[in-house]
């Protein structure tokens, strides 16, 4: 169908789409060729892209936009390996997310192969290849045979995806970022999952996040988001299992991408923020469990704990960055990646417990210093991000600090500190928001009508 389907054909099966008609993979695979070929332009692609997020598909229209989003090459039945299991993990973005930093290295100690292929942020989520590229010389992206080498040698890498892989994906990712596109829980999933399979991973761990500043809104979104990743990940072949975390504070203390990377390696030296720690630990176990499924539960936290304590996990971050070309000096002499040109400190107003901070606006802030972007040609300061002194629960006086906000030298910060300042609220102890603690989904929970269609 590729070479007779053009632009013309191409716009009309966008009208067809709006009223209705099917998506099949063979004209989802046309579309995405046009572009490829650069016969479809961005706007078109992102007009197919909008009419899918505003119609929704049915799930077996997501089981083809997956395929198409594979190319050619990898539709069919994926080749079961022999040997220990490989296990992948995705997060669905939120502000200060860098678990695949600390859980990747920390399963991976436990002797678990770990392939995590990772993306860019999406809207104001930050993503671990913008933060990882902070970390000078590291080599992220690779070519199928060159990822399958990598984890050969040393069962534990962290890529981005490149077309070769991809090549579905990697054409629209980034115009769903731009063209209000990000929440659409099909192209979520097919985003994922096509990544997923695109490693041959044998296990999947997908981390749901929800509240303000994450792609999904609220809980019972996020359940239904991770039944279709779990559902989608086995229709490929792939073990699933999920993990619902609350997303309506920012996860841990940096928000930021050389940030984010200094407080993933502080982690590892056993210094974790307690919301940081119990996520990547509700991560963790079930990475573990599903690559040895009749290890207990408890036995698994042991180890767990007993990686960070040995300095396992903060060495095996080390051998990582080492074997794909990184710059280890700022983990071993600890100066840190995070080096801002300036540094302005946001102060409390007013005195009591920090009783909610949001992600939401957090993360805008971030944006405003550079951290992520706003149009695609923008460029990220890896630099630029925020460190809260203070989190939820945490005694201020008037006049403390309750954040520092990371920026170029000569930026105007003043609309960042304001975001900052508004995000942080102060007041009475019986106010302190509580969130939720992580929640894990396996493909026992997951529960689907019999028409096969999903709503999230």
């Amino acid at each position: 169908m590729t070479d007779t389907f053009g632009v013309d054909d191409a716009l009309e099966h966008i009208e067809r789409l709006r009223h209705g008609e099917t998506l099949t993979t063979e004209r989802a695979s046309a579309v995405l060729g046009l572009h490829r070929t650069g016969r479809l332009a961005d706007y078109q692609l992102s007009s197919w892209l909008a009419t899918i997020a505003a119609r929704g598909l049915r799930f077996t229209e997501t089981v083809a936009l997956t395929r198409a989003y594979l190319g050619p090459a990898r539709r069919g039945a994926r080749i079961r390996r022999s040997g220990r299991t490989v296990v992948d993990k995705h997060s669905t973005g939120g502000i200060g997310d860098k678990t695949t930093l600390v859980v990747v290295p920390l399963v991976a100690a436990l002797g678990v192969r770990v392939c995590k292929l990772s993306g860019r942020g999406l809207g104001i989520a930050g993503g671990t290849i913008d933060k990882l590229e902070s970390v000078p010389g590291l080599r992220l992206e690779f070519t199928e045979a060159e990822l399958a080498a990598r984890l050969a040698a040393d069962d534990v890498v962290i890529g981005s995806f490149s077309g070769e892989l991809v090549p579905g994906d990697t054409a629209t990712y980034d115009l769903r970022s731009v063209s209000g596109c990000v929440r659409s829980a099909p192209l979520i999933a097919a985003s994922i999952v096509s990544k997923k399979v695109a490693v041959d991973a044998d296990a999947v761990v997908f981390d749901v996040r929800y509240g303000a500043g994450s792609l999904v809104p609220d809980h019972g979104t996020a359940r239904r988001l991770a039944g279709l990743l779990v559902r989608l990940g086995g229709e490929f072949g792939l073990r699933c299992r999920a993990v619902l975390s609350d997303g309506s504070v920012p996860l841990g203390r940096a928000v930021g991408n050389a940030a984010e990377v200094d407080e993933a390696v502080e982690f590892l030296r056993g210094s974790g923020d307690r919301g940081l720690a119990a996520e990547c630990e509700a991560l963790a176990v079930q990475m573990v469990r599903v690559a040895e499924p009749d290890e207990p539960e408890g036995r698994i936290r042991e180890r767990l704990r007993s990686a960070v304590d040995s300095g396992a996990a903060l060495s095996m971050f080390v051998r990582m960055l080492t074997a794909q070309g990184g710059d280890t000096g700022p983990v071993l002499d600890g100066g840190g990646y995070c080096r801002p040109g300036a540094r302005t400190a946001v102060l409390a107003r007013g005195a009591g417990w920090v009783t909610d901070v949001s992600a939401l606006g957090i993360g805008r802030a971030a944006l405003k210093l550079g951290a992520g972007k706003v149009f695609a040609d923008d460029v990220i300061d890896p630099h630029a991000g925020i460190r809260l002194t203070r989190h939820l629960g945490e005694r201020v006086a008037e006049g403390d600090v309750l954040a520092e906000v990371f920026h170029r030298d000569g930026l105007d910060s003043g609309e960042a500190v304001e975001l900052v300042a508004g995000a942080v609220r102060v007041g009475p102890r019986e106010n302190c928001r509580v969130p939720r603690e992580p929640e894990p989904v396996s493909e026992a929970d997951v529960h689907t009508d019999g028409t096969g269609v999903v709503h999230v």
